[in-house]
């Protein structure tokens, strides 16, 4: 894994990089062809990754960091079903409520 840069703790990021703990959310996630899928801080798309093999509908991930953003978007972008957002969360979450 090339490192863009490292966790910063202004956006409290954390990378989720253990196998185990994404086959966990995985499972618990029960994803299937009919689901449209919201990943909130999608950092360097390893969760990402596997949820596109359970073939959902469609997976839009959301992810603050500027150059995370940009990454994302080569890493997926022969991959129709991802839309990568970058934008915050909770100002997406304020402007809908």
């Amino acid at each position: 894994m090339h490192i863009l840069n490292t966790a910063k703790k202004s956006l409290g990021q954390n990378f989720l990089i253990d196998k185990n703990i994404i086959n966990k959310i995985i499972k618990i996630g029960n994803i299937d062809k009919n689901k449209i899928v919201m990943e909130i801080g999608a950092g360097y798309g390893n969760l990402t990754k596997s949820i596109i093999a359970m073939k959902p509908k469609k997976i839009f991930a959301i992810e603050k960091d500027k150059k995370l953003s940009f990454f994302l978007k080569k890493k997926f972008k022969k991959n129709k079903k991802v839309k990568i957002i970058n934008r915050d969360i909770l100002e997406i979450i304020e402007e809908n409520n």
